[in-house]
């Protein structure tokens, strides 16, 4: 997750809640009810996806390499009455043990963090064997909508903080040593490039080999 762009944290904190009525809090809801037990959120941003934790989620931690946001989250999670353990660090060196946490969720992470490979590792190390990964990611299309994707890419994530809209994400994931038959492509409304999404949950699978 990118520490670049100071001022992109409140762009994103006061834009986002209009974008999210318009187009993800459904997604988000959607996603995060395939968390259970002890909840590890990678990229926690500002905190939205905590509105919508699920009852089989027994605690919660998370990390987030950016300052801002994680004031802004540490607020909304007060005002929701959740108890979050909000640590500064990125996807890619995650400080907690092997097989930690029940469930992980990526919330829109995988297209802005440095190294996905990198990040899936830690994912896959403090996941649980059998845990599951719970995903609500946009990635890159097919045909022309991935072509096009691969053209923009670069001003894209000059002007969107390092987020990268053309990442071949349930690729990485397989690669990782995951099962990735519970996860779907979904068509949002949300406008190209952030198109389509891909949403539900992969599987740690026992003694598989991770991707280096």
């Amino acid at each position: 997750m990118t520490r670049a762009n100071p001022l992109f944290p409140y762009v994103y904190r006061f834009g986002q809640p209009v974008f999210d009525r318009l187009f993800y809090n459904r997604y988000r809801r959607a996603a995060i009810a395939d968390a259970t037990g002890r909840l590890l959120m990678v990229g926690l941003g500002p905190g939205t996806d905590l509105k919508f934790l699920p009852p089989a989620v027994t605690s919660v931690a998370a990390v987030e390499p950016v300052q801002a946001f994680r004031q802004m989250a540490a607020r909304l999670a007060d005002r929701h009455g959740v108890a979050v353990d909000i640590v500064d660090a990125t996807g890619e060196s995650i400080p907690f043990p092997d097989n930690s946490f029940d469930s992980v969720h990526i919330g829109l992470v995988l297209c802005s963090v440095g190294d996905v490979a990198a990040t899936l590792r830690e994912i896959r190390r403090v996941l649980v064997p059998r845990g599951r990964l719970v995903v609500l990611e946009h990635v890159r299309g097919t045909g022309a909508t991935g072509r096009l994707q691969d053209l923009v890419a670069r001003p894209w994530s000059w002007l969107a903080a390092g987020c990268h809209p053309n990442r071949r994400t349930v690729d990485a994931i397989a690669a990782a040593g995951f099962d990735t038959t519970g996860l779907r492509s979904v068509r949002t409304p949300v406008p190209f490039p952030c198109k389509p999404h891909l949403l539900g949950f992969a599987i740690a699978i026992e003694d598989a080999p991770a991707s280096r």
